[in-house]
């Protein structure tokens, strides 16, 4: 995430033309010179809001990172976030200031619990983990965070367990809090929710969940297509390091293999060291090389 977009001024730019023309146009058509003159007007006013609200946007950013992340926030990264503790030292700075402006721009709900600061900050840390390698990634697809207090049934209830998280097509991502929690306080088993539903909403292609990682191409896709028939193949045989939950479909597999690339990248990477490159060039980070340098293996 960065202060200004590079595309932002285009955009507002282009985005302003057009309304100016379109304002104009209408205005002419309807009422004549007078229309036209008075739809130009309306157009000018329409180009300066756009202008002004992304020109507020960049100014919000640049003052919210023109002072240092707050101590204790770094200090509760490096004691429960075991990602951003094998970063090198300088992602954690990307870190620190992609997570802040994920707290403060984005939607984080508590539904019969507080949305606590500590879970404000484990749901943005769960999705910087991913996004850390695309500096131009803003999470637009993200309408809201819901914080449940436990797991919960397909109806949404808390009758029955059996969701822990459940990510939509149209934005909103449901977390149970206490799953969060215990996801970071073991972050090599394999079992992450908060990266699991973040990585289904990253997919999301027309409000659909696509089953290949958008942006590979054509012989990208074609690759991760065989190797997922081959990796599910392993699944069913019992040979793989994947949670078997990632046999269901081809996006649940997409989604339980990000979370074994960020929780058990070395087991992932000796294992599967195809799909490991895959993830590795697709989400432009290294976790495995990252561990061996602070001394696991």
């Amino acid at each position: 995430m960065r202060t200004e977009l590079a595309g932002d001024r285009w955009f507002a730019g282009a985005a302003s033309a057009l309304a100016l023309v379109a304002a104009a146009g209408l205005g002419g058509l309807l009422f004549g010179e007078q229309g036209a003159v008075g739809g130009g007007l309306l157009g000018l006013w329409a180009a300066f809001a756009l202008h002004r609200a992304l020109g507020l946007r960049a100014e919000r950013r640049r003052a919210l990172l023109a002072t240092p992340c707050p101590e204790p926030w770094r200090e509760f990264l490096r004691e429960r976030c075991d990602h951003y503790d094998r970063l090198p030292l300088e992602l954690r700075g990307r870190f620190e200031d992609d997570l802040r402006l994920f707290v403060a721009e984005k939607r984080i709900t508590g539904v019969g619990i507080e949305a606590t600061e500590e879970l404000k900050l484990l749901v943005a840390a769960s999705a910087v983990t991913l996004s850390l390698g695309w500096p131009d990634y803003e999470w637009d697809r993200l309408s809201e965070v819901l914080l449940y207090p436990q797991d919960f049934d397909r109806d949404y209830g808390f009758e029955m367990r059996e969701l822990s998280g459940q990510a939509h097509g149209w934005g909103t991502v449901i977390l149970s809090a206490p799953a969060l929690i215990e996801s970071f306080a073991h972050p090599d088993d394999g079992y992450h929710v908060g990266i699991h539903e973040f990585a289904h909403l990253v997919q999301v292609d027309q409000s659909r969940f696509a089953e290949i990682p958008l942006g590979l191409g054509a012989a990208g896709s074609r690759e991760w297509a065989d190797l997922v028939t081959a990796e599910t193949d392993r699944i069913r045989r019992g040979k793989s390091v994947l949670d078997p939950y990632a046999g269901e479909n081809p996006s649940e597999f997409l989604a339980v293999a990000v979370e074994a690339f960020f929780e058990m990248p070395l087991d992932l990477r000796a294992r599967h060291r195809e799909l490991y490159e895959i993830l590795a060039g697709y989400f432009r980070q290294d976790p495995a090389a990252w561990d061996e340098t602070r001394g696991f293996s």
